[in-house]
């Protein structure tokens, strides 16, 4: 499981996590959860987070990637 936390743009959030793979479950709050089909979700959560951060439109916006 990959955990996004983000207080804005989450539309933005969900359809990079999407672009990687990963697969949107549920959103609660800032919180959005991603289940990783391919495992290994500490890698993936690693790329998703340098992936975000170059995305012109997400790289001002304070957000945490977690693998649980």
């Amino acid at each position: 499981m990959i955990i996004i936390n983000a207080p804005l743009k989450a539309d933005v959030f969900q359809k990079v996590a999407e672009e990687n793979g990963l697969v949107f479950v549920k959103k609660t709050g800032m919180k959005m959860e991603f289940e990783n089909p391919n495992g290994n979700d500490a890698e993936v959560a690693n790329q998703l987070k340098k992936t975000c951060k170059a995305t012109k439109e997400l790289a001002a916006i304070y957000f945490q990637v977690l693998a649980q």
